[in-house]
C-alpha cells in the first residue's frame, strides 16, 4: 500500500507540473498572438509572416516580450507531460511508447525555439525594416509549418495507439486526443461568424498547447486510477 500511495503522489506531482506548466504556455500563446484590435486578430489566423504584420504592428511590445519569456520557460514542461503519456502507453508496448516520447520531446524543443522567435519577429515588424522582414521569411514560416506538420503526425500516431492498442486509456479517450481536439476547434473556427473573431482567434493561437494541456490532465486522471503503474523509465 505504501508503494502505491507513493506512486500516486509522484503521478500527482508530475501531472501538476505538466498541466500547470503547459497552461502557462497557453498564456504565452495569448500574450504573443492576441490583440485588442479585431481587424488585427484576423491576421493571427495565419503562419505567413506577411499576414501577421497586421497583428504585431499594433501590439504593445511588452505583450509579446512577456509571451516570449513565458514560452521559453514553460513550453519545456511538455516534456513532463510527454512522460506521463509514455507511462500511459507502456502497456501497449515499451518500444512504441518510447517512439511517442522521444518524438514528443523533439517537437517540444522545436516548439520552444520557434515561439522564442516571436519577440524578435515583433521587434523586426515594428522597426519597419523590410529587408530583415524578407530575410525572416527564409526560415520562420517553414519552421512553423514543419512544427505543425510534425505535431499533427505525432498526434495521429497517439490517436491510433489509443484506439487500436491496449494502453491504460479506454478507447473512447481517442476523441479527447490532441488531434481530435484540433479537428473540432478547426471546424468551429470555420463555422463561427466573423463577428466572433475573438473566439476564433483564441482557438487558433492556442491550438497546439491547449489540446495537450487537456490531454495531460486526462492522462494524469487515468494514471491515478491504475494500481500497477511503474513510473520508472523505460
Amino acid at each position: 500500500m505504501h508503494n502505491i500511495t507513493e506512486t500516486k503522489r509522484h503521478i500527482k506531482l508530475i501531472g501538476f507540473l505538466a498541466v500547470g506548466g503547459v497552461t502557462i504556455a497557453v498564456l504565452a500563446d495569448l500574450f504573443s498572438g492576441w490583440s485588442n484590435n479585431p481587424n488585427a486578430m484576423n491576421t493571427a489566423l495565419s503562419l505567413s509572416l506577411d499576414n501577421i504584420k497586421g497583428l504585431f504592428i499594433y501590439k504593445p511590445r511588452w505583450t509579446y516580450v512577456l509571451g516570449n519569456y513565458l514560452a521559453i520557460f514553460f513550453l519545456p514542461f511538455h516534456i513532463v507531460g510527454s512522460y506521463l503519456v509514455y507511462l500511459a502507453l507502456k502497456p501497449a508496448g515499451k518500444k512504441i511508447a518510447m517512439i511517442y516520447f522521444f518524438s514528443a520531446v523533439y517537437f517540444s524543443v522545436l516548439g520552444t525555439g520557434y515561439h522564442g522567435t516571436y519577440a524578435f519577429v515583433g521587434d523586426i515588424i515594428q522597426s519597419g525594416n523590410e529587408v530583415l522582414m524578407d530575410k525572416m521569411l527564409d526560415y520562420w514560416v517553414y519552421w512553423g509549418a514543419i512544427l505543425i506538420i510534425g505535431y499533427s503526425i505525432l498526434s495521429i500516431y497517439l490517436f491510433i495507439l489509443i484506439f487500436l492498442r491496449k494502453s491504460i486509456f479506454p478507447k473512447w479517450i481517442a476523441i479527447l486526443s490532441p488531434i481530435s481536439i484540433m479537428v473540432v476547434t478547426t471546424l468551429v473556427t470555420l463555422v463561427l461568424p466573423d463577428t466572433m473573431i475573438g473566439v476564433k482567434s483564441f482557438l487558433t493561437v492556442t491550438g497546439l498547447n491547449l489540446p495537450l494541456a487537456v490531454f495531460y490532465f486526462v492522462t494524469t486522471k487515468y494514471l491515478l486510477l491504475e494500481e500497477n503503474v511503474e513510473i520508472k523509465f523505460p
